[in-house]
């Protein structure tokens, strides 16, 4: 019998292995506001612009250089640090802290003024899925070297007045407390880049391993043609046989763009009969094996299944955990078939 939820379910894998996926085909968007005139996208310049699947974000001046950075939270992905290294301009940053209100002065309102001109900021708790921002009120001057006046809001509706300040200042204004803390602001140091080499360790393991198919022939992982999607699972494990479904669809579908599916089982000798349970499943891409001991050579000591990784170019460019996601593991796919 159908029931409401496998007819949902079936929906649902249609919707998110088509072309209509509301997630994980739109890359991210950074508008620069144009001295207030307009906004200019400059999301792909900037490099925020990826298909990676972000929940949340935090602007703060992590290396303290008086520049606001962003640190980008994504779904089942590595996070994105972005380390502003553009024009240099002056700035000001004003910690509030309350006595009466809350400590942290979240729903403060942070004014200052240049020149009869006036900057707003609010100090919020948020800035997306589980993600929260200093509360920080970050001021960018551009060419003005000081401060004529800042105004402190409070939660509660006082209203304080603070004395000029010189640019390039990080201070702390206290509910109730006459002037202010100065801070310094120690720049933190860049780090040399890392080298890396030219290999990745995960993909030069793997082609090391005694993959075979299941007739016994050594598959050479490193020579492989195309970009392949690799997925490792057991026959024992409930959750690999409700992926294969999926894993049939994305190899039906992404094959005439010029990907490759194939599927791994981790040999258990107490599992299930691996030829049995192609019989079962009837997975629709090539079934491969791997032993125990080199799959944990490759995730870890006792590392769980399902686990799956996409090869290309020699390299392994992602590694995904857990039950399939197909909306992600097709934002990925895109990038690297535009690559091929």
């Amino acid at each position: 019998m159908v029931t409401h939820q496998d007819e949902f379910n079936n929906k649902q894998r249609k919707f998110n292995m088509g072309d209509k996926s509301l997630n994980g085909y739109e890359i991210k968007k950074l508008w620069r506001n144009e001295d207030g005139r307009h906004f200019s996208d400059v999301s792909i310049a900037s490099g925020a612009g990826d298909l990676h699947d972000a929940r949340g974000f935090s602007a703060c001046d992590f290396d303290r250089d008086g520049d606001l950075d962003i640190f980008l939270r994504n779904y089942h992905q590595d996070s994105v640090f972005l380390r502003n290294e553009g024009v240099k301009n002056h700035w000001l940053k004003i910690k509030p802290v309350g006595t009466v209100s809350n400590r942290a002065g979240i729903g403060a309102r942070i004014e200052i003024e240049i020149a009869g001109k006036r900057q707003i900021r609010w100090i919020t708790a948020g800035s997306g899925y589980l993600m929260q921002q200093p509360n920080e009120a970050y001021f960018g001057l551009g060419s003005a070297t000081r401060v004529d006046g800042i105004t402190a809001i409070w939660p509660n509706g006082v209203t304080q007045k603070f004395g000029p300040a010189d640019a390039d200042t990080y201070l702390i204004v206290t509910e109730g407390r006459e002037g202010m803390e100065i801070i310094p602001n120690c720049r933190q140091p860049i780090l040399p880049p890392v080298d890396l080499g030219t290999g990745d360790p995960l993909f030069e393991a793997l082609a090391t391993c005694d993959v075979k198919d299941l007739d016994g022939k050594k598959i050479d992982m490193g020579n492989l043609e195309k970009p392949t999607f690799v997925t490792f699972w057991a026959t024992w494990c409930n959750v690999c046989r409700g992926d294969f479904g999926e894993i049939n669809v994305l190899s039906k579908t992404q094959a005439p763009a010029g990907l490759d599916v194939v599927g791994i089982a981790v040999l258990d000798p107490q599992g299930p009969d691996l030829r049995k349970t192609c019989e079962e499943l009837k997975p629709e891409f090539r079934v491969w094996t791997i032993s125990r001991a080199d799959y944990d050579r490759l995730f870890g000591k006792e590392a769980p299944v399902p686990k799956a990784i996409l090869m290309e170019r020699g390299r392994v460019s992602v590694v995904f955990n857990g039950k399939i996601r197909p909306y992600l593991v097709k934002s990925y796919l895109i990038e690297a078939l535009r690559a091929k």
